[in-house]
Formats: C-alpha cells, sequence, structure tokens
C-alpha cells in the first residue's frame, strides 16, 4: 500500500469509530447542543493536492458510515460531500502568498503553524456544521436553532480537533 495513503486510512477507521462510538453516545448522554463532530478532519486532512471530486467522494463515503452509526440516512454524508466541495474553497482563500509549494502534505499546523490551522478549520467546521444541522432540521423555519447549534457544536468542536492534533501531530 502507497506510504502517503496509509495515514488517511488509519484516519478514516479511527475517526469513524470515536464518532460513532464514543462522542454519539456522549452527545446523546448530555443534551441536543453537546454535538462534537470530529470525523470531518478526514475531508481536511486530505493531500492539499487531492481533487474536488475525490475529496466529495471520500466525504460522501465517511459521512455514510458516520450515519449507520447515527442512524441518520444521508444526513452526514450529505454534509461530508459538501465539505469536500468547500474544502477547495476555503484552502484557496487562506492559500499562502506564494501559493501551496507541495512540501506540505496536508494542511496540518505541522506546516502552516497554529494560527492559520485555527482560521481554516474554524471556516471548515463552521460551514460543515451549519450544513449538517440544516440538512437535520430540513427547514430554514428553525435558522435561529440550526444557528445555536451550530455555534455550539463549533465551540466543541475546535477543542476536540487542537486536542486530536496535539495527541497525534497528522503529518501525513
Amino acid at each position: 500500500m502507497n506510504k502517503s495513503l496509509l495515514p488517511s486510512v488509519w484516519r478514516f477507521i479511527g475517526l469513524v469509530a470515536v464518532q460513532g462510538l464514543l462522542l454519539h453516545q456522549v452527545g446523546s448522554a448530555v443534551n441536543e447542543y453537546f454535538n462534537v463532530l470530529l470525523y470531518p478532519l478526514f475531508i481536511l486532512f486530505l493531500p492539499i493536492q487531492i481533487s474536488t471530486t475525490v475529496a466529495v467522494l471520500l466525504g460522501a463515503l465517511i459521512g455514510m458510515a458516520v450515519d449507520m452509526f447515527y442512524a441518520s440516512p444521508g444526513v452526514h454524508a450529505s454534509a461530508g460531500a459538501f465539505s469536500g466541495m468547500a474544502r477547495s474553497v476555503i484552502l484557496a482563500g487562506f492559500k499562502p502568498k506564494g501559493g501551496y509549494s507541495g512540501k506540505e502534505p496536508i494542511p496540518a499546523p505541522e506546516y502552516f503553524g497554529w494560527p492559520w490551522f485555527l482560521q481554516v478549520s474554524g471556516v471548515f467546521f463552521a460551514v460543515h456544521l451549519f450544513w449538517y444541522f440544516s440538512v437535520n432540521a430540513f427547514s430554514f423555519v428553525y435558522f435561529t436553532t440550526i444557528t445555536a447549534k451550530t455555534l455550539a457544536a463549533l465551540a466543541l468542536t475546535m477543542i476536540f480537533v487542537v486536542l486530536y492534533c496535539i495527541l497525534f501531530n497528522p503529518k501525513n
């Protein structure tokens, strides 16, 4: 197996397991505003040079895997696919002055620093979470609730994103 592919495979398996077996159970036990969606890190940590089409397909795939734990057919798959599409736009918006050199395989703090990573991941997760809660509610009548859930989940998720990056130090 390709060495650059192996970290992504392990990340996929690990994040789906943590999301489905741990974070879903904790969120269900606490309340409806306690949502931590960590699995989009798989989409964010895909190689920078990957095509948008592949990112969308992989985003839908990890979303379908998470949907099996949540019994929410298609909601996470939709959010994952949308995040795969939004990822390229977000990375283009935060592109360094000289562009991406190719020396940095993934958008991680190891290569770009924490301030850049926190901005990119904050925007990425805000977009993902807003889409997820919008599709979950299936109506903009609940815009206030969708926004409140998005902001609460964003704050909680970013704490877990930072902890994940400190503990696992993604480099590939």
